[in-house]
C-alpha cells in the first residue's frame, strides 16, 4: 500500500484515525497502530511479514541479553545481533549481486559458473534493518534504554508512515514517545497539513517529471537530442528529489498526527552550495547513521589526511551500495565521496569569495545532476548519456546511419512542463527572505488562504490520482 493511492486515503487513513482516537488507552492506541502499520505492509507483502515479526523478536531478545550481560559479553553480543541483521540484508538484497561478481572472476578462469540466486527484495528491508541495528547499538551504549515491551518494540520498527521509505528512525530519538507522548488538534492540524504538501509533491510533480524522464530515456539512445537528453537529467532529478522528500514529508506528517515528533530528512539539497553541503541536506536521517554508526566509529577525521579519506569513502561506498546492489550505485556513491574529498582538502566550501561561491552552487548543482544519471541508469548507458549531453557525436556507438529525434510534444504534454517549472522554483528555498506583516488580521487572513490552498492541492492531488497511472515511490526498491 502506498500513501498516494485511493485505497489508503480513503478507506486505511481513515478507519485507522477512527480505531485510534476512540480508545483512551495509550497501550490500546499502540497496539492498534502496531497491526495496522503490519496489515499496511502486508498488503503489498504479505510473505514478508513473517519475516519482519522473526526480525522484531530477534532483536528483541538480542536486546535483553545486552542490557543484561557484563561488560566483556556485551561486545560480542552485539557483533552477533549486528551481524544477523545485515546477513538477512545481504541474503535479500546482495546475494544475486554477490554470485554475479563471483562468477565474471570463475568465467575468467575458465571453471563451472555458480547459479545465481535472485530473491524477491522484501520493501523497505534497508530502511527497518537500519533500525533495528540503531536499536541493538543503541542498547549496546546505553542499557537503560532497552524495551522490555515487545510489542512497544514492534511499534518503533514497524510503524508504517516510515515503514517502507523513511526516514531512517533511531531508537534514542523516539524511544520515550512510544508511551510518552501527546495527540493534540493543533499537531493534528500540522500533520495533515504536511501530509497534504508531501502527497502534492509525489502526485503532482514527482509523476508528471517521471513522465517526462521515461518518456524520453524509453524511446531509445538514438532517438533524443542533446538538449533533450539534459531534459530527461534535470526531469529525473527532480523527480527523485520530489518522490523520496515528498514520502518524508508525508511520514512526518502523518507520525505527527498520532504524536510522534520525526526528525526532518530534507532541507532544500538542490540548494547546497557544495557537495559536502548537499549530504547535509539530503536524506539526511540516512547521513547521520552512516556518521554515528560508521564513520566516527572509525575514526573519523581525527586520525590524519589518509585515514579520513579512507573513512569517508568508505561511508560512500556503503551509501551506494545500500542503494542498490549494482555498480551504477557503488560508483555514484564513490564519485560523491571523492567530490567531498576534494572539497575539503582544497577548502572549496568554505571560500569566501562571492562570485567564487555563486559559480560554485551551480557547479555542485551540474555535478549532482549529472551523478543522478549515473543513479537511474546502468553503467555504459550512463557514459553514453553523458557524452551526448556534452553534445560528442553520438554516432560512434553504432554504424553510420540517420539520426532520428522526436519531437518534444511526443515526451509529455503541457501539464508536465507546467509542473517542471513549478518543480524548479519549488526547489529553493527564495520565499524565506519574504517578510510578511505580524499583525493579527494579515495572520488570520492568511490562515484563510492557505487553508484554502491546502484544500485546493487536495482536490488536485486526487484528480491526478484519480487520471494517471500507477506511479510507485522510488525508494520503494531500496
Amino acid at each position: 500500500m502506498v500513501f498516494s493511492s485511493i485505497t489508503f486515503l480513503g478507506f486505511f487513513l481513515p478507519v485507522l484515525l477512527l480505531l485510534y482516537f476512540v480508545l483512551p488507552n495509550r497501550n490500546y492506541r499502540n497496539v492498534v497502530l502496531l497491526f495496522s502499520s503490519l496489515l499496511f505492509y502486508a498488503w503489498g507483502e504479505p510473505k514478508f511479514v513473517l519475516l519482519m515479526i522473526a526480525s522484531i523478536l530477534f532483536n528483541y531478545n538480542m536486546g535483553l541479553l545486552i542490557a543484561n550481560s557484563r561488560e566483556q559479553n556485551r561486545k560480542v553480543l552485539l557483533v552477533f545481533s549486528v551481524a544477523v541483521n545485515l546477513l538477512v540484508l545481504f541474503i535479500f538484497k546482495y546475494l544475486g549481486f554477490s554470485c554475479e561478481i563471483i562468477n565474471y572472476i570463475i568465467k575468467s578462469l575458465n571453471l563451472k559458473p555458480l547459479e545465481v540466486i535472485n530473491l524477491v527484495l522484501p520493501i523497505g528491508i534497508s530502511f527497518y534493518t537500519f533500525q533495528e541495528i540503531s536499536y541493538i547499538v543503541d542498547v549496546y551504549r546505553q542499557p537503560e534504554l532497552v524495551q522490555r515491551k515487545v510489542l512497544n518494540l514492534g511499534l518503533y520498527i514497524t510503524f508504517f508512515p516510515q515503514l517502507i521509505a523513511g526516514p531512517i528512525v533511531r531508537y534514542h530519538d523516539i524511544n520515550t514517545q512510544i508511551e510518552d507522548r501527546t495527540e493534540t488538534i493543533e499537531k493534528a492540524s500540522i500533520g495533515f497539513q504536511r501530509f497534504i504538501i508531501g502527497l502534492a509533491k509525489k502526485v503532482c510533480i514527482a509523476n508528471n517529471m517521471a513522465y517526462i524522464c521515461d518518456s524520453i530515456y524509453n524511446v531509445g539512445f538514438f532517438s533524443y537530442s542533446t538538449w533533450q537528453a539534459w531534459l530527461a537529467a534535470i526531469a529525473y532529478a527532480l523527480q527523485i528529489y520530489y518522490d523520496f522528500s515528498g514520502y518524508s514529508d508525508m511520514a512526518i506528517g502523518l507520525a505527527k498526527v498520532f504524536g510522534f515528533d520525526l526528525l526532518e530528512n530534507f532541507n532544500y539539497p538542490y540548494a547546497a552550495k557544495s557537495v559536502t553541503d548537499f549530504w547535509k541536506r539530503w536524506h539526511i536521517s540516512l547521513t547521520s547513521f552512516f556518521r554515528d554508526y560508521v564513520y566516527i566509529p572509525l575514526g573519523g577525521n581525527r586520525k590524519g589526511k589518509v585515514r579520513t579519506i579512507i573513512n569517508r569513502m568508505s561511508v560512500f561506498f556503503l551509501t551506494g551500495l545500500w542503494h542498490g546492489a549494482a555498480f551504477n550505485f557503488i560508483f555514484w556513491g564513490l564519485l560523491h565521496g571523492i567530490a567531498m574529498v576534494i572539497e575539503r582538502f582544497f577548502s572549496l566550501e568554505n571560500r569566501k569569495n562571492k562570485i567564487f561561491t555563486f559559480f560554485y552552487r551551480i557547479f555542485t548543482l551540474f555535478v549532482i545532476v549529472m551523478l543522478w544519471v549515473l543513479f537511474r541508469n546502468g553503467l555504459v548507458e550512463t557514459i553514453k548519456i553523458w557524452i551526448k549531453m556534452f553534445g560528442i557525436n553520438y554516432t560512434i556507438f553504432t554504424s553510420p546511419r540517420r539520426i532520428s529525434t522526436l519531437p518534444l510534444y511526443l515526451y509529455a504534454d503541457t501539464k508536465a512542463f507546467v509542473m517542471l517549472g513549478v518543480g524548479i522554483i519549488c526547489s529553493f528555498p527564495w520565499w524565506r527572505g519574504i517578510k510578511l506583516p505580524t499583525n493579527r488580521v494579515f495572520l488570520n487572513v492568511f490562515s484563510v488562504i492557505k487553508c484554502i490552498v491546502l484544500i485546493g492541492l487536495l482536490i488536485l492531488c486526487f484528480s491526478f490520482l484519480a487520471n494517471d497511472t500507477y506511479n510507485p515511490f522510488i525508494y520503494f526498491r531500496f
